[in-house]
C-alpha cells in the first residue's frame, strides 16, 4: 500500500513540476539551476530533522535520507559554511548558466568578440575565428551554433541582418518577458499553498491550517463562463472582508514588524484532472 502512495504521489510531483519547469524555462533558468536547488532543499529538510534525542542528523544520516551522496552533502556543507548562508538561501547555490546565457556573457565580455569601445561585434555565422560558430565553441558544450542561433532569435536575444550578421540585443537570456508577477504568484500563492499542505499531511501537526477546495469533473462547458463570473465575484467579497479584518487588527507602523505572516489565499483553476486520487469532491480541514 505504501509503494503505491509513493507512486501516486511521484506522479503528482511529476505533474505539478510541469508549470514550474514552464516558468523556470521562460525565465532563463535550465536544469542544472533546478538541480542544485532541490539539492539544498532537501538538505535543508534531512538536517532540520533531529532525532529521538533531539540531536543534529549527522552527514551519514543525511546522506541517507536524501540519497545524495556523502561526498555531495559535505560539498553542500562547506559550501553554506565559506559563504556564511543558511542551506535555504540560494546564495549558496553554484549556479551553472545556461548556455545561450553563456554565450550572450561572452559576447560582451571577450576580448575576441568586442570592438575597441568594449561593444559586441555582428557576427557572421559560418566557420573563422571571429564569427558566431566561434563563439559558440568558446562557450563550451556541445550544442551545434545552430541550435543556440534559433534559441537566441526565439528569445529576442539577437537579431540577424539580409546578410546573416548576428547581432545581440540582449546581455542576458531570458525567453520571455517576465515580471514581478511571477515572483508574487510563487511568495503568496505556490509556496503558502504547498507548506499547507506538508504542514496538514504531518502527523506530527496538531494544528492543521484550513485548506478547502470545490472542484467538478462534469461541469456543463455551456456553465463555465458562468462559473467563472459568480467564482470572480464571490470570491472578491470574501477576500475583501478578509482584508478589512486584518487591517483593523495590524499593529502600528512604527512598531516591530511580526515574524510571521498570515493571511488566505483564494485561487481559480480550470485544466486537465492530474493524478486521480481518493479525495472527496469538497475537502476541508483535517
Amino acid at each position: 500500500m505504501k509503494e503505491d502512495l509513493q507512486k501516486r504521489l511521484m506522479q503528482c510531483i511529476a505533474h505539478s513540476m510541469r508549470p514550474i519547469a514552464r516558468m523556470m524555462l521562460r525565465s532563463g533558468i535550465g536544469y542544472p539551476q533546478f538541480a542544485e536547488l532541490a539539492k539544498v532543499a532537501f538538505l535543508r529538510e534531512a538536517q532540520a530533522d533531529k532525532d529521538s534525542r533531539g540531536r543534529a542528523t549527522n552527514l551519514s544520516r543525511v546522506a541517507i535520507k536524501t540519497g545524495l551522496s556523502r561526498k555531495e552533502v559535505a560539498r553542500l556543507n562547506k559550501q553554506q559554511s565559506s559563504t556564511g548562508q543558511s542551506p535555504s538561501s540560494t546564495r549558496m547555490v553554484d549556479f551553472q548558466s545556461l548556455h545561450a546565457e553563456r554565450v550572450l556573457q561572452l559576447w560582451h565580455s571577450d576580448p575576441r568578440f568586442v570592438d575597441r569601445r568594449g561593444a559586441p561585434k555582428e557576427l557572421i555565422f559560418t566557420d573563422g575565428d571571429v564569427t558566431f560558430g566561434a563563439l559558440v565553441k568558446a562557450a563550451g558544450g556541445d550544442l551545434p551554433a545552430g541550435a543556440v542561433r534559433a534559441e537566441l532569435l526565439a528569445a529576442g536575444a539577437v537579431a540577424e541582418s539580409e546578410e546573416g550578421a548576428l547581432r545581440p540585443l540582449k546581455r542576458h537570456f531570458v525567453p520571455a518577458d517576465v515580471g514581478e508577477e511571477l515572483l508574487v504568484g510563487f511568495t503568496h500563492m505556490i509556496i503558502p499553498v504547498l507548506e499547507g499542505v506538508a504542514r496538514n499531511t504531518d502527523e506530527r501537526c496538531s494544528t492543521p491550517f484550513i485548506q478547502r477546495l470545490v472542484y467538478s469533473d462534469r461541469l456543463s462547458p455551456d456553465a463555465a463562463p458562468l462559473f467563472r463570473r459568480v467564482a470572480r465575484e464571490q470570491v472578491t467579497g470574501f477576500v475583501q472582508s478578509v482584508d478589512d479584518w486584518l487591517s483593523a487588527n495590524e499593529i502600528p507602523d512604527s512598531d516591530k514588524q511580526q515574524p510571521f505572516r498570515y493571511g488566505i489565499g483564494v485561487f481559480y483553476y480550470e485544466g486537465m484532472p492530474s493524478v486521480p486520487t481518493t479525495a472527496p469532491r469538497t475537502s476541508g480541514e483535517r
